[in-house]
């Protein structure tokens, strides 16, 4: 997407906010070092953005008076302009204030810290994991093709999130909030946890693992399940019941790029691999009866690879997308 220097203060604060898209931010970083002009006028807007939300006055935000200080200072050079006539006027401003309020580094601002208590933040990872903290301090690592929205109500001292996806979550917590992450209306609380929710709209299930402390996992309809650490919780969107299980190996290591495998099927470990890395391994059917008792850390997907064909006797083939297994397969 190409994107309008035309509307650099637009797209400055929602950067500052934290509302902007994935192409925007790279847009905004890749300007912002094009020149020294350019750096100099962002960490200007940031000064304005910093002590605008620093600033209790928000708690009342005349539009007018916004549009003409912000104005003032990000561009001074432009404080005497030709108006018009008097009959339009104020419409005038009135118009420019609100484009100013919708748009401007000013707006991102007063949402932030709006009268209503009510904060929001979100963030995206599509084509690569990211690791990411929320604005309450718990921290959050996304999967491929993640969406996380977060929104913090002041006045109930509740925390939601919601999710598309998979991520992982080390939250902070505290006795007097509510953490709450909602899968179209399939809930999961916090009881003081490191957990993983795995919630792709495509699939049939939700599934929550608990790494340390507790969590509720529930819907309206139902109270659900208590899952402790080491804990395995699905729900099933088709017959809409939760059932617990034991976690499988390797659940986290879209995370933590450690793999185990022990005694593993070759089939099973090579999909556990694909799902990490954009590099592809590929086995023909006589293979999948071969198993694997092996772990690997955070290695190169060829160097995985070549060690998975020196411990089973196999051949190696590399293409730019995939690489290719081959050999006699392994006896039952």
């Amino acid at each position: 997407m190409n994107y309008n220097v035309e509307h650099i203060d637009e797209l400055i604060g929602k950067y500052l906010a934290g509302e902007a898209e994935e192409g925007e931010i790279h847009f905004i970083e890749a300007w912002s070092k094009e020149s020294d002009a350019n750096e100099k006028y962002f960490n200007h807007c940031k000064l304005i953005f910093e002590k605008t939300v620093g600033s209790k006055a928000l708690q009342e935000f005349d539009v007018d008076a916004a549009w003409i200080k912000m104005k003032a200072k990000l561009h001074p050079e432009s404080r005497t302009v030709a108006l018009p006539t008097q009959k339009h006027s104020q419409l005038f401003w009135r118009i420019a204030a609100s484009i100013v309020v919708v748009f401007g580094i000013g707006f991102f601002a007063y949402r932030w810290m709006n009268p209503a208590g009510i904060k929001s933040w979100g963030v995206v990872s599509q084509k690569e994991t990211k690791a990411d903290t929320l604005p309450d301090g718990s921290g959050v690592f996304l999967n491929k093709k993640t969406e996380l929205s977060y929104s913090y109500d002041k006045n109930k001292k509740s925390h939601k999130v919601r999710l598309k996806g998979e991520a992982y979550f080390n939250i902070q917590h505290e006795d007097d909030k509510t953490f709450i992450i909602d899968v179209d209306g399939v809930f999961v609380r916090d009881i003081g946890t490191s957990f993983n929710v795995k919630a792709y709209p495509e699939d049939n299930t939700v599934e929550v693992v608990v790494v340390e402390g507790k969590v509720m996992f529930y819907t309206d309809k139902d109270s659900g399940i208590y899952l402790s650490a080491n804990g395995k919780g699905i729900y099933n969107k088709t017959t809409k019941k939760f059932t617990i299980e034991q976690p499988e190996e390797n659940i986290l290591a879209y995370k933590t790029k450690f793999f185990s495998f022990s005694d593993t099927d070759l089939r099973t470990a090579v999909q556990a691999l694909n799902n990490v890395y954009d590099k592809k391994i590929v086995i023909s059917e006589n293979l999948n009866n071969c198993h694997l008792t092996v772990s690997f850390n955070n290695e190169d997907i060829d160097e995985i690879a070549s060690v998975m064909a020196e411990t089973l006797g196999l051949t190696v083939t590399h293409t730019d997308s995939s690489i290719r297994l081959e050999g006699a397969g392994c006896e039952n």
